[in-house]
């Protein structure tokens, strides 16, 4: 997969399930408006462009050992929404050093960071 069908398909599961997500230059990222049947008013923006986010999921390696059933890209692609899922969930939670404004998600080595603000 190229760099844009690998965003294409996050784009896609993003907007599964009745969820609803978009692309936004002006916001360099993808707001999520709905995520996991749960309204975010703000959005999350998960800060990605097709570019980062692809470098961001090849750096993961090959994880066909937890997803055997699915190719090497779309493994890191499941493993990245396994962590856009926990930092969501940990920020509507409000726990921790994490508050409910910090709905800018920016990908890093481990995982997803929330911010307050744009990266």
């Amino acid at each position: 997969m190229d760099d844009q069908q690998l965003f294409d398909e996050l784009l896609s599961r993003l907007n599964s399930n009745g969820d609803s997500a978009e692309y936004s230059p002006d916001r360099a990222g993808i707001l999520m408006h709905r995520f996991k049947g749960q309204e975010h008013d703000p959005p999350f923006v998960l800060h990605v462009t097709p570019e980062n986010v692809a470098d961001h999921l090849r750096s993961f390696g090959d994880l066909r050992e937890l997803f055997p059933d699915v190719s090497e890209e779309i493994a890191a692609l499941q493993m990245f929404f396994v962590h856009v899922v926990e930092i969501v969930d940990i920020v509507v939670a409000g726990t921790g050093r994490y508050s409910s404004e910090r709905r800018h998600l920016v990908p890093h080595p481990g995982g997803v960071h929330s911010k307050d603000g744009p990266p």
